[in-house]
């Protein structure tokens, strides 16, 4: 939390009182550090040139596909992850060209994988059938992703590899899969691996990358193919909490050029790919709420407008996220507090056990590391407003998502009739 300070109690971000701007635009409201952005993905692209000449950074969109966050990645010189249509569209909208993303869709319908193929988007396949669904019209370059054995996530619900994970081919199905490309036609060929979400290890890194190495090696042996790229997907983790020790991208890209080094001693090394999405962005900016209310009983509950329609990961999977009073920094703790939201769901606590000084209505709440998986999958559940988003820059604060409104809230009903009028009215006034 580097680009955050304490001035007189107040939460600054990277100079700026949070505070401040929550008392001017309102609450929630999620604040971005452009700074921030970029240094993370100065950092990620210095540690990996470090080991490897040839590679190749997609941002995940899906972690916050704001068009402002995109531009500041495409300045950087890095690509983009889409997982849909609408994400692809979007980042062409952002200025990608479609050679500069890559398609991993899971399920997607036969006219969404021809549309990707027909504008020249690479497309990383997910199944066999998937393929064969557009294999009259391949995309000219073509990856399948291979479900390995071992997958590590933060929880559960984010383990995205081995065993009940929904995604991707089994190793076995690798071989016939890109021989069946090849007899299609297929001129370019790359692999794909997603094995874990918010991993601090650097030997997870490269024991996926050893894995799918070998899945490599069964595939070019058999098929007399030369893999262009080779993409370990994401996983790059973020400490949520004070303490944690940050992951060692350094020692991460040494082990993955070492698995890669022993794999291609006698042959050139495709190029390396990687998808980071929270890395990039999750420690860029912070969520700020008002205490709405306090209500002491068998345990302490600190009402707030974050609720989980903001901030759904702890409800979710039961993500962890730091909690301060933004206005109150230099104030002692006084006990510990459950930090729930306003939506009709006993499932909505954004913090549990959170210690705080005495919480009062009106005090500013900030939640860490909102940069991701926040705004990208905040909703109007309960008739609840998402929030705005505020972007520091070198120029001063940016609006770059203003809050929905009621008339955002209803805009794709159908009413009729007088309803209608009565509606129309209000929208008006």
């Amino acid at each position: 939390m580097s680009n955050f300070s304490n001035k007189n109690g107040n939460l600054c971000l990277d100079g700026i009182d949070t505070c401040a701007l929550a008392l001017k635009y309102g609450t929630p409201l999620i604040i971005s550090s452009e700074r921030r952005i970029r240094c993370n993905a100065r950092r990620l692209v210095g540690a990996i040139s470090s080991f490897f000449t040839d590679f190749d950074i997609k941002y995940a969109m899906k972690a916050n596909p704001n068009p402002r966050i995109l531009s500041i990645i495409r300045s950087e010189g890095l690509g983009i992850d889409a997982s849909s249509e609408y994400e692809i569209r979007l980042a062409l909208e952002a200025g990608f060209r479609p050679e500069q993303i890559l398609f991993t869709p899971n399920y997607a319908s036969q006219k969404e994988l021809y549309w990707a193929s027909n504008i020249g988007v690479p497309i990383n396949f997910d199944s066999v059938s998937q393929f064969r669904l557009v294999k009259e019209r391949i995309p000219q370059s073509v990856s399948f992703r291979i479900k390995i054995e071992y997958g590590k996530g933060e929880f559960k619900g984010t383990t995205t590899s081995g065993h009940d994970a929904k995604f991707g081919i089994m190793e076995n199905e690798a071989v016939p899969a890109y021989r069946a490309a090849k007899q299609a036609g297929t001129k370019s060929f790359g692999i794909h691996v997603m094995a874990g979400s918010n991993v601090l290890d650097p030997e997870h890194t490269a024991h996926v990358a050893a894995s799918i190495l070998e899945v490599v090696k069964k595939i070019t042996d058999a098929n007399d193919i030369e893999f262009s790229f080779i993409d370990l997907g994401g996983g790059l983790g973020v400490p949520y909490q004070p303490g944690i020790k940050e992951l060692d991208l350094k020692a991460t890209f040494k082990k993955v050029h070492d698995a890669f080094a022993n794999a291609f001693d006698k042959g050139k090394m495709p190029s390396l790919s990687i998808e980071p999405g929270r890395y990039l962005v999750a420690d860029s900016s912070v969520l700020l709420g008002t205490v709405t209310d306090v209500k002491i009983q068998d345990k302490a509950f600190i009402g707030s407008d974050v609720s989980m329609n903001t901030l759904i990961r702890p409800a979710l999977y039961g993500a962890k996220h730091h909690i301060v009073l933004a206005n109150r920094l230099n104030d002692e703790v006084s006990g510990k507090y459950e930090v729930v939201g306003q939506i009709c769901e006993n499932t909505d606590r954004i913090g549990t056990d959170i210690e705080l000084p005495e919480p009062r209505i009106d005090d500013m709440m900030a939640v860490f590391d909102a940069g991701a998986y926040v705004a990208s999958m905040a909703s109007n559940y309960n008739g609840r407003p998402i929030p705005a988003e505020i972007l520091i820059s070198d120029v001063g604060e940016e609006v770059i998502r203003s809050p929905s409104t009621f008339s955002d809230y209803v805009r794709n009903y159908n009413f009729s009739g007088s309803e209608k009028t009565s509606i129309n009215a209000r929208k008006s006034s």
